[in-house]
């Protein structure tokens, strides 16, 4: 539960401050999202958003890498950095006597970065390592697959780039890149912890060297019209599966019936997808389905992986338990899922950096800061109905599916 009451407050640049003081913890967690991701590399230079996040904490032109290394460790500050579709975060950890020694550092990380060449070219050839890597990872790669099938080449593609596109970028596309999109205005930084939230939104101010305006919002493109399917040939026993369909944004007040629906379908050894895939029918090792959320967008995304002669009944049971969630659903089986997505949220409020993370998803996906009592009070006013409503008005067509194994799985009902 949160000690006090989220401070939230723009600052004279732009920069977005969420504070929450937690009297409980000796630590502090901040957790910083730029509004640049994927999305926003050139199509002939996909990869470089998050070249810049892997070049940005490898040396500063105070420190170089060793140095740079150095002095986290010497404070105990804990960082760790992702790129994805319409945003690159950045998460740092430390004690709370630690703090303005960690923002120190994270000042000169972001204003003051060297992007060595010889640093770069490392995190190329990583790149292009970790895409190579993904042929041996099917079952990472089907979802790189239905991402870009769902979603199209421009925000679809890879965070990772491409094997044709990474050798076009180069240590000058970084630093303009960084020198663009690495800005106050539009940013969101969210900090948890024993700490002074009003001393700290002060030395926030400064994070950044860089100006400008905020970039202009872009909407996440439209669900495929129709049904689109793509399969990729791979000499192997399995088969993976992944298939997607359109939901509503977390911002959107039927968010809960759906996250909630998807509890009911994916969520643990209870749930209707584990129980008729795997545990009645035996046909797959692993199955689940999640909700994802952007901006402006949401989906709902199912997997399975199974064997080559299982697979196309696998898929077939998968879309019947899909297309009768909304007729059948029972008190029993929403009260369950709530009672795990309710779990979830309780135990996140422990983790400092859980709580920063919930607070920046709260601002970047509905402007505003949403409380723990809040969450629970939408979860525990959805009904069967509301679920069951949803589902109708909403049904998992029409759908993205990629598949990866030795044969396309043919038409499926």
């Amino acid at each position: 539960m949160e000690d006090s009451p989220s401070l939230d407050q723009t600052l004279p640049g732009g920069l977005r401050v969420v504070c929450e003081r937690s009297e409980r913890s000796a630590g502090v967690a901040l957790a910083l999202r730029i509004p640049a991701g994927a999305k926003d590399d050139p199509s002939n230079k996909y990869g470089l958003a998050n070249l810049v996040k892997e070049t940005l904490f490898r040396a500063t032109k105070k420190k170089n890498a060793r140095k740079l290394a150095d002095a986290f460790d010497y404070y105990g500050i804990r960082h760790s950095e992702y790129t994805g579709t319409e945003h690159t975060t950045i998460q740092v950890q430390c004690l709370a006597e630690h703090l303005d020694a960690a923002l120190g550092l994270l000042r000169e990380v972001l204003s003051l970065p060297a992007f060595p060449q010889a640093e770069f070219e490392t995190a190329r050839i990583q790149s292009i390592q970790e895409l190579k890597h993904l042929d041996d990872d099917p079952m990472s790669k089907v979802f790189v697959l239905l991402k870009q099938l769902y979603l199209g080449s421009g925000w679809g593609h890879s965070e990772l780039g491409s094997e044709t596109t990474l050798p076009e970028i180069t240590r000058d596309d970084v630093l303009a890149f960084w020198k663009a999109h690495y800005i106050p205005a539009g940013s969101i930084c969210a900090v948890v912890g024993k700490f002074d939230p009003e001393a700290v939104q002060k030395q926030l101010d400064g994070l950044f060297a860089n100006r400008g305006e905020a970039w202009p919002r872009e909407n996440a493109p439209a669900a495929p019209a129709s049904n689109a399917v793509q399969h990729e040939n791979k000499d192997s026993e399995q088969t993976q599966i992944a298939l997607a369909f359109p939901c509503v944004p977390r911002r959107d007040e039927q968010h809960e019936a759906a996250r909630l629906a998807v509890g009911v379908l994916g969520g643990g050894m209870s749930s209707r997808l584990f129980t008729e895939v795997r545990e009645k029918r035996a046909l797959v090792y692993s199955v689940g389905a999640q909700a994802s959320s952007m901006r402006d967008a949401g989906l709902i995304y199912a997997y399975a992986g199974t064997t080559a002669p299982r697979a196309k009944e696998t898929l077939e049971v998968i879309r019947a338990e899909l297309r009768r969630l909304g007729q059948d659903l029972t008190q029993e089986e929403l009260d369950r899922a709530r009672v795990g997505v309710k779990a979830n949220l309780l135990m996140d409020q422990e983790s400092t950096a859980a709580r920063a993370r919930e607070l920046l998803d709260s601002v970047f996906f509905e402007d505003r800061v949403v409380s723990l009592q809040e969450s629970i009070d939408r979860l525990n006013g959805v009904t069967v109905k509301q679920v069951c409503d949803y589902w109708n008005a909403h049904p998992p067509e029409p759908y993205a599916l990629a598949t990866i194994g030795n044969a396309p799985l043919g038409a499926v009902q």
